[in-house]
């Protein structure tokens, strides 16, 4: 299939905004163990805040699949439920190659299986303990947090550049494909559990619980692993200060998102409100890319 194939099969019109038809991709990325600990430009503590990012990713993606899959026998729209297939792919896409990456952490040293098994516990206690609309209504909120950081990464390209390029190349194209699928779980929720203050208050009460949950979690992965890192310790202090401008001051890529993160609370809220989809266009190419790099590696 031509690039110009790809991209109009891609393409679906929806009722209110732009959005696009997510692709399963079956690419595979040999990111080095020997830069594990190191890879990013901005140095080791950067390197370990984007690792312990990693470590969420097996298990909140099994949640986001199980949630979507829940209701695809429900789904009307037949364009809706080919992308919910595919959103389902393209999550276990993730999830197998980050269930790689986090590998190469345990095996540095790093606290990667103790971290990854706290959130598989910490999901299918919610899970367990929660209504079945209520991890779909999760998964829309992480989903605009996952969408919102890959168009930091996507639109300003300089927050990787320099990176150790399979490490690069493996987070870019993640961002790609969270940009790409970002409306599916919302899209799914509207049209097998409807609109309407229900919708507002289940999917605003589920990001305060995501927020109030991710941020503590994803920073004490952070502290654990900057901790087992002995490039980081002899940084000490200095190397969290570069965090925290890389984060909140400048460039601040996490400040940066705020105002998009806030829409979310809106009542008229869809994600392709922002309509990123411009950002898609080097994806065809990213993907010509890590399949050359994974034949030349293998």
């Amino acid at each position: 299939m031509d690039k110009n194939t790809r991209q109009t099969e891609r393409e679906i019109p929806h009722s209110d905004n732009v959005t696009v038809m997510p692709e399963r991709r079956d690419l595979h990325f040999l990111p080095p163990a020997d830069r594990i600990c190191d890879w990013h430009k901005e140095g080791p503590n950067v390197t370990q805040f984007m690792n312990a990012m990693s470590l969420l990713f097996p298990a909140g993606e099994r949640m986001f699949i199980d949630a979507v899959r829940s209701y695809r026998d429900e789904i009307p729209d037949p364009d809706l439920k080919k992308a919910a297939t595919a959103f389902i792919g393209q999550e276990a896409m993730h999830s197998r190659e980050h269930i790689e990456y986090n590998e190469l952490l345990e095996k540095a040293g790093l606290p990667a299986h103790k971290l990854d098994n706290f959130t598989w516990n910490l999901l299918e206690g919610i899970k367990a303990r929660t209504w079945k609309s209520m991890p779909l209504a999760a998964t829309i909120a992480l989903e605009h947090y996952t969408a919102l950081m890959g168009d930091m990464l996507l639109r300003y390209p300089e927050m990787m550049q320099g990176s150790q390029e399979d490490f690069e190349r493996m987070w870019r194209w993640h961002a790609l494909e969270e940009v790409e699928h970002k409306a599916v779980a919302y899209d799914v929720y509207e049209k097998c559990i409807g609109r309407g203050p229900r919708n507002w208050a289940e999917r605003s009460f589920a990001m305060t619980l995501a927020t109030a949950l991710f941020w503590p979690v994803l920073m004490t992965f952070y502290w654990q692993m900057a901790q087992a890192d002995e490039n980081c310790r002899k940084q000490g202090w200095r190397g969290h200060l570069k965090l925290a401008n890389f984060m909140f001051g400048k460039p601040g890529f996490i400040r940066k998102m705020l105002p998009e993160f806030a829409s979310y609370f809106k009542y008229s809220f869809h994600p392709w409100q922002q309509n990123n989809a411009d950002l898609l266009a080097e994806i065809d190419g990213l993907v010509d890319d890590a399949e050359a790099a994974y034949a030349t590696h293998h």
